[in-house]
């Protein structure tokens, strides 16, 4: 067995890849893992941490490796949940015929429990993500 583990979740999102990009990067939004974290810390530009407490998830800590507005964003992701490995979080959005194809990879995960609780979470954010649109 792998010691580490990859996650994979993709969701179709009713809106244009720029305007669902901003919405996951947007603090405001209650559609993204930075607007559930509080206090919440978050720049959006290459290079700088982040840091928010998730509830009885606790803190969860990283930094902004790449942003292509619109397009991708990359950044590492540590809690206790990593058990303190630093993984990796890369999400791309894609133009998709009902609007956008919104693809999370998180690699680096700890091939455990821990590990495997990142699968129903990601999918809780992608599907906030979702919600958000449809609403609109």
């Amino acid at each position: 067995m792998s010691k580490t583990l990859t996650v994979n979740v993709k969701r179709v999102i009713a809106g244009a890849p720029a305007k669902v990009y901003e919405a996951w990067m947007d603090p405001k939004q209650a559609c993204n893992p930075w607007s559930y974290g509080k206090p919440a810390s978050m720049e959006a530009k290459v290079g700088k941490p982040f840091f928010m407490v998730m509830g009885s998830a606790g803190a969860h800590f990283g930094r902004i490796l790449k942003l292509l507005k619109g397009k991708q964003l990359q950044f590492t992701w540590m809690s206790r949940y990593t058990r303190g490995l630093e993984s990796t979080v890369t999400v791309d959005f894609k133009k998709h015929a009902a609007g956008t194809l919104m693809t999370l990879r998180h690699t680096g995960l700890p091939n455990d429990s821990f590990g495997r609780a990142h699968i129903a979470g990601w999918g809780d954010f992608l599907g906030m993500m979702e919600g958000h649109f449809a609403r609109k």
